[in-house]
């Protein structure tokens, strides 16, 4: 701090003002600021300025005309093709800049770029500088690109889906959660407007590929997350390798393939779990349970002996039980492999014991039916070895028939013979030909039980010999016939073929053996419409069958089935196509070629 002596005399330096000189400077800076201004004002005209650009794109010297001619020559493919808006895995929509209210005003891009009168301190720089790189002028009605974008909101719009486990044989399948997501309207109308802005400035060299946008998007993740679903995946490979079975006197390995046979994934509580049915998987692994037998048991069963039903009576046996083998094996089975379990013998009682059979109530027809052939030996050896494999399939309450897994393959290696098969709309030879009337005899006799349809075929074209409607064809490995014992009594099937000979014509019976449990099971009267005619052909060809016309015609009818006095009534339609008349003709003979001598 500066001390004052007392008495001391304070000298005060007068002020002055700043040297008039310096206002005349500042002034004349301001004037000549001005002129320069002004000056460059007037220097603007209808040209551009000869270093402008537009992405790229030379517009220097041309009018404004030509300068906004070219842009949009250069420019506009790209402004005006679609653009992509994105949202989560599966959900885009290609949206047009036009429907969304957004485009470049060439023209206005143009004059940013110095060309025309302005005002405008940058313009009138880009002038006097002689012009550079200007970015395009983008312009949008937001109204239109709101209303377009609400219109949207749906696509972009979904519910969340959990992940997912399925098994594939022995191969976990695996389906990622999807998101669940809605749009932002406003939002995505920002994100668009900007986006756009952006690629509307892509150098014209960067332009080959459309644009994409991503939409503005509130997500919501579902129950089960990826992140929830991966340790059940690890498990479930764990699980699903195989396991050596050991006793003191033998092993046997259980197969991975059985483990998957009774291995699911279920959600409880939006808890994804692997869940392993060891009850069946015991059922399943019927060979390592066979290896492991020192006494082998059977179920009871029934089979038609002497024209009737007859229990055949269980056996029990020693080998590994269904307890101890779940104990056992629930916990290795999430360990890796090599692993085993060990387990002692005990005895094992039937598991579908003589009690259990007779309990089914087995004792008199329900159901039969039968139809006719022709004499024709792929007829008798076809429908017999089909009839032999029907016979004896022992259909247990809730359970469902399949005549493809009664009959098995169908081919020349278990014997079947070629015989005529309906192709399209004209009759073709094929091995396992004919035994279509094994289905339709079958179907009939269960129809008549009572039984519950799950799959069956009509014929495309009507044969006479079967009543319309209440037919079926089935194909190998593609078309089948089934039908559910829902009923509480067991069903067994019985059939049989009478032998065609050169005599007389063969036939096919299928009858359903069970305890009478509707009071009646009627079919009501076909009723025929919408008649139509096929077509006269000539076939040339080597393999031509000879085939004679029936018309196509719709047909109703109804199954009355009677239970404890309450009635059903089950409609039935089908449509059959006509059949063409086919005359086989041989091909005339090739005619010499003519001689010149």
């Amino acid at each position: 701090m500066t001390q004052i002596a007392a008495g001391a005399t304070r000298v005060e330096r007068p002020h002055r003002s700043p040297p008039v000189l310096v206002w005349w400077i500042a002034g004349g800076l301001l004037v000549l600021l001005g002129v320069a201004y002004v000056a460059a004002h007037f220097m603007a005209d209808d040209s551009v300025p000869r270093n402008a650009t537009v992405n790229g794109v030379a517009i220097g010297g041309l009018d404004i005309a030509q300068a906004t001619a070219t842009l949009s020559s250069e420019l506009s493919p790209a402004d005006t093709a679609a653009f992509t808006l994105t949202g989560q895995p599966g959900q885009s929509a290609s949206i047009s800049p036009d429907d969304a209210g957004l485009g470049v005003d060439y023209e206005a891009t143009v004059h940013q770029a110095g060309a025309g009168s302005s005002w405008n301190p940058r313009v009138l720089i880009r002038v006097v500088t002689g012009g550079g790189p200007t970015a395009p002028v983008v312009t949008i009605n937001e109204a239109t690109a709101t209303t377009l974008i609400e219109q949207l909101a749906a696509d972009f719009g979904r519910e969340p889906v959990d992940a997912k486990l399925a098994l594939e044989g022995i191969t976990v399948g695996y389906e990622p959660m999807l998101l669940g997501t809605s749009l932002n309207v406003d939002k995505t109308v920002s994100a668009i407007a900007e986006g756009y802005q952006q690629a509307a400035r892509r150098p014209i060299d960067d332009r080959d590929q459309p644009a994409s946008i991503a939409a503005d998007l509130t997500t919501t993740e579902p129950q089960i997350t990826d992140a929830e679903a991966e340790p059940v995946l690890k498990q479930a490979e764990l699980a699903l390798q195989p396991v050596t079975v050991r006793t003191p006197d033998a092993q046997a390995e259980l197969a991975a393939e059985r483990i998957a046979e009774a291995t699911s994934f279920t959600t409880s509580d939006g808890t994804l779990q692997l869940a392993i049915d060891y009850p069946q998987l015991y059922d399943n692994a019927v060979e390592v349970r066979d290896r492991l037998a020192v006494i082998q048991g059977n179920d009871a069963t029934v089979e038609m002996h002497g024209g009737r039903p007859v229990v055949v009576p269980s056996t029990d046996g020693r080998g590994i039980g269904q307890d101890e083998f779940a104990a056992a094996l629930s916990p290795v089975i999430g360990q890796p492999a090599p692993r085993g379990i060990d387990l002692g013998i005990v005895d094992v009682p039937a598991r579908f014991s003589t009690a259990d059979a007779e309990a089914l109530g087995i004792k008199e027809v329900v159901g039969e039916f039968t139809t006719y052939y022709p004499h024709d030996s792929y007829h008798n050896t076809n429908l017999g070895l089909a009839a032999a494999g029907i016979n004896n399939e022992l259909v247990k309450p809730g359970e469902t028939f399949s005549l493809s897994q009664a009959t098995g393959p169908r081919n020349a290696s278990t014997g079947y013979l070629p015989g005529g098969v309906l192709v399209g709309d004209h009759i073709e030879y094929a091995v396992g030909g004919g035994v279509s009337q094994s289905a339709t005899t079958t179907y009939n006799a269960a129809f008549f039980a009572g039984m519950t349809d799950i799959e069956h075929h009509p014929h495309t074209e009507y044969f006479s010999q079967y009543p319309p409607g209440r037919e079926a064809t089935v194909y190998e490995g593609v078309l089948d016939l089934k039908f559910r014992n829902d009923t509480p009594h067991g069903v067994l099937m019985e059939a049989f073929i009478t032998p065609s000979s050169a005599s007389g014509r063969g036939s096919l019976t299928v009858r359903v053996w069970s305890t009478k449990y509707f009071d009646s099971v009627t079919a009501s009267e076909p009723q025929l419409s919408n008649f139509s005619y096929g077509r006269d052909q000539i076939s040339t060809s080597p393999s031509c069958i000879a085939q004679s016309p029936s018309q196509g015609f719709d047909v109703n009818f109804q199954r009355i089935l009677v239970v404890n006095g309450q009635t059903t009534v089950e409609d039935h339609f089908w449509r059959y196509s006509p059949t063409d008349r086919i005359q086989c003709k041989q091909p005339e003979p090739a005619q010499p070629a003519a001689s010149d001598g």
